[in-house]
């Protein structure tokens, strides 16, 4: 009586090709995966650079001041993997923010400017923080954000960059590793980190 089945051979070469398919599949999955977090960066991005734009036409200068331009994510913060802001350091011409304040700016203490991981406002940030990351890591992304900058804003020479940092790939945690999309004055985007 001839039995039917599979011999052991047979079971280990199947074995065999499934660890190969794993092997190429599973770090490919999780790179696109990854990647597809990074689309969350530049719909942050777009929306300061357009409060930023906005905040320009009204006032003929950039700011550090999220508040001021209507920028306030604060309420996703628990939802977002990538924070989003400018450098602690980013200053504002003095004649400029003055001619701003005559032409309307509201002059009280930008009061969202919140610190890392926090909803708390703080004077000593710039940005706001992302309370999710890939495999539960959250990280501290100032030193990220602090690489951007409000640049020059005497007249003629308005510049600033906003960057958005944030871990997407449980494989890279660390500050430097993090992925950091950042934006300009021009709409020229710039991936300086991927992070995956």
């Amino acid at each position: 009586m001839g039995q039917k089945g599979f011999t052991l051979v047979e079971l280990m070469i199947v074995v065999a090709i499934i660890g190969i398919l794993s092997a190429v599949a599973v770090p490919n999955f999780k790179r696109y995966q990854a990647k597809s977090k990074t689309s969350e960066a530049k719909i942050q991005l777009a929306a300061a650079y357009t409060a930023e734009q906005a905040f320009y036409g009204d006032f003929g200068i950039y700011h550090n001041c999220f508040q001021y331009m209507g920028y306030d994510p604060s309420n996703e913060v628990n939802n977002r993997y990538f924070a989003v802001g400018i450098a602690v350091n980013a200053a504002v011409d003095a004649t400029a923010y003055a001619s701003a304040v005559n032409s309307g700016l509201n002059s009280t203490d930008c009061s969202r400017t919140l610190a890392a991981n926090s909803t708390v406002a703080s004077d000593t940030a710039t940005w706001f923080p992302a309370g999710k990351g890939s495999g539960g890591v959250v990280s501290d992304s100032s030193a990220n954000l602090n690489g951007s900058a409000l640049g020059d804003q005497t007249t003629g020479n308005q510049t600033f960059v906003i960057t958005a940092a944030g871990i997407v790939s449980a494989d890279f945690t660390a500050d430097g590793e993090m992925a950091e999309i950042r934006v300009d004055q021009d709409k020229q985007y710039l991936v300086a980190e991927p992070g995956y």
